[in-house]
């Protein structure tokens, strides 16, 4: 599954904001944002190479563990630790990040970008590389629809050129539609190379 980078920028944005007084974490948050292409949010990050949790939730009687990290299973101690860690592991290796804060199941902004584990994480580029394959064959079947009802539209008389105008319009509508995405993913999969 992919999640679009700008909603993924917009949670670490959001958490930033909730950690923003330890600085510490401030620059462990814009780590994570320089590496965004390679965050993954999971509700659960057991089994992941390289995970993380943090936890922003002071409210409650027995507290979270305010960071947690563990990269190629090593447990790292502090942030800067897993900053260094990360920044000289392969690019390829995705970051799993796991945040607990106070009414975390009711931000919007938080639940759109969750995934439940670290099976639900593909590797960003075959995420992409997959979207864009199927994309294509949407549009070539809309591309087909198209060229069957112009065919179909200079063979018969007018008595189906209105059902035909509505299906030439559909598959125009979907081409179209189709055409925007599969820019988007070609962007991330240009971002996944230039890293």
């Amino acid at each position: 599954m992919i999640i679009s980078r700008t909603k993924k920028l917009e949670a670490l944005s959001n958490f930033t904001k909730l950690v923003g007084d330890d600085p510490v974490l401030a620059y462990l948050m814009g780590f994570l944002t320089g590496q965004v292409d390679r965050v993954h949010f999971v509700q659960d990050p057991r089994g992941a190479d390289i995970s993380l949790k943090l936890s922003q939730d002071r409210l409650t009687v027995w507290p979270g563990e305010p960071f947690r990290a563990n990269v190629g299973g090593v447990m790292m101690p502090h942030p800067i630790a897993f900053v260094r860690a990360v920044g000289q592991a392969h690019i390829e290796r995705q970051i799993c990040v796991s945040l607990n804060f106070e009414r975390a199941d009711e931000a919007a902004w938080y639940q759109e970008v969750l995934l439940p584990d670290v099976s639900h994480v593909q590797l960003g580029i075959q995420a992409a590389e997959e979207e864009a394959k199927s994309l294509r064959k949407e549009m070539d079947h809309a591309l087909d629809i198209y060229a069957e009802c112009k065919r179909l539209m200079g063979e018969s008389g007018s008595e189906r050129k209105g059902e035909l105008d509505y299906y030439m319009s559909v598959a125009e509508t979907q081409m179209k539609l189709l055409s925007a995405q599969l820019e988007e993913v070609s962007a991330q999969l240009r971002q996944y190379q230039e890293n």
